[in-house]
């Protein structure tokens, strides 16, 4: 894989070929950071970045549930069953079961963030489903993204739904509100989506990546540009080398992530 990065850098946590130094600049376009043929997923924080070599279990972080298996307190989980990702966002977390059913739960002031309304019976403190993302047109839910004040949620069949606290998030998104609601762009499904403090990319089926939100340390990978108001387009052939796809996107608070990979030369 090729990990290109754009973004904030102030502990060089975008540096992994070459040599940190003690003031580093942030960077304001997308950047081949990284070449390595093992390298499977990403996993973007505030002041460093993980990447893991699917060659060597000891790089991988522990299942989910293994986690929810063990007997500390810190890991009771009754509901849902059979996790397979936990996301966090500003005031609250989501869960994806195996099912394709999303949980939320988190701060009850920002109720907006849950996707669904609490009750006395599911709480916002306390895992709730989000029973307007069951039985979508196009199936079940694969993947979720958070950030900020806002979540996502894609589909099977490659929509895209986003809801949250419009009020508290710079993202212009249309339609934003406490109900998950689908986000349409260009008419074109959408293979995966990213979420940082201030900013969203996403990657649509025809590989193009469109991003939405503050560019202050350079995360949207769009130069001499302070925000985006609407979904812009990234010009992907001045970034990418020949025969390079971008396969997957990534997040941090303050930088992206595009996951690259090379086609066969029958392929180009």
């Amino acid at each position: 894989m090729v990990l290109y990065a754009t973004g904030f850098n102030a502990w060089n946590q975008l540096q992994f070929e070459s040599p940190g130094v003690d003031e580093p600049d942030d960077i304001a376009s997308c950047t081949c950071v990284l070449r390595e043929d093992s390298v499977d997923r990403i996993r973007p924080f505030f002041s460093y970045t993980r990447v893991h070599d699917g060659r060597h279990s000891l790089n991988q972080y522990p299942s989910i549930s293994s986690l929810l298996s063990q007997d500390s307190p810190s890991h009771t989980f009754s509901s849902p069953p059979h996790i397979t990702q936990l996301v966090v966002y500003e005031t609250g977390f989501a869960a994806l079961s195996s099912a394709g059913q999303v949980w939320t739960w988190g701060d009850e002031r920002y109720t907006a963030c849950l996707g669904r309304e609490p009750t006395d019976d599911s709480p916002a403190a306390t895992p709730g489903p989000v029973t307007d993302l069951d039985e979508l047109p196009t199936g079940p839910i694969t993947k979720l993204a958070a950030g900020g004040y806002i979540l996502a949620a894609l589909t099977a069949g490659k929509d895209l739904y986003c809801w949250g606290h419009a009020g508290r998030s710079p993202l212009t998104l249309d339609n934003l509100s406490d109900a998950p609601s689908p986000v349409v762009i260009d008419d074109k499904d959408i293979l995966d989506v990213a979420i940082g403090e201030a900013h969203m990319l996403v990657l649509t089926a025809d590989r193009a990546v469109y991003v939405l939100g503050a560019n202050t340390n350079g995360q949207l990978g769009l130069p001499g540009v302070s925000s985006a108001k609407t979904w812009a387009r990234i010009d992907l052939d001045a970034v990418l080398g020949k025969g390079e796809i971008v396969t997957g996107v990534a997040a941090g608070p303050r930088n992206s992530f595009l996951m690259v990979h090379k086609q066969p030369e029958e392929c180009q």
